[in-house]
């Protein structure tokens, strides 16, 4: 049990983040870090390397993600409920750390390329983690890196507005270095 809470000490909020990149809902990327610490404690001996969970932490959320993600995928939005207008720690972390622009460029980008992005940018984990995380070669992950920081690139520095009328600058378009 000490076990569990110390990665929810460490990883919740990282693994929260994740998450919300993949269902973009605030509310339920906590039930999947929640579900996801559950299922990881319960198969705690299928853990290759105790030194560095995380990694392995991320591909159960993914997983469960994707879950959701088909799970919800018929779902029709409703008009009838109010919005949210609380801010969550989420909103308030993404506010303070990442520029906005950047943000809406990374979250519109394919999901193939999001995650490496998200994972090597944002949670500083190597490609090797990415692989194993992602159950995909190194070299693929390294290839889905540079598709997507093109793809970046190529939004940022376009000039064109997103869906709120805002502008892409080239200045925000420095991914190359961390």
């Amino acid at each position: 049990m000490d076990q569990l809470n110390q990665w929810i000490r460490d990883y919740n909020d990282r693994l929260r983040y994740v998450a919300y990149t993949y269902v973009r809902d605030h509310n339920r990327s906590e039930d999947i870090v929640q579900e996801a610490m559950v299922q990881a404690y319960l198969s705690i001996r299928q853990l290759r390397d105790p030194e560095r969970p995380y990694p392995w932490l991320v591909r159960i959320v993914i997983n469960l993600c994707l879950n959701t993600k088909r799970k919800y995928r018929r779902e029709q939005p409703t008009d009838l409920l109010p919005e949210q207008r609380s801010k969550s720690t989420e909103d308030i972390y993404l506010q303070q750390s990442r520029d906005k622009e950047v943000y809406a460029a990374i979250i519109d980008l394919d999901e193939k390329f999001r995650t490496p992005i998200i994972l090597y940018y944002f949670e500083d984990l190597s490609v090797r983690e990415i692989a194993y995380a992602l159950q995909l070669s190194e070299g693929a992950i390294k290839t889905r890196l540079a598709r997507g920081r093109e793809q970046l690139k190529s939004m940022l520095t376009r000039g064109e507005s997103d869906d709120l009328g805002n502008s892409y600058s080239s200045s925000k378009a420095n991914l190359y270095t961390r």
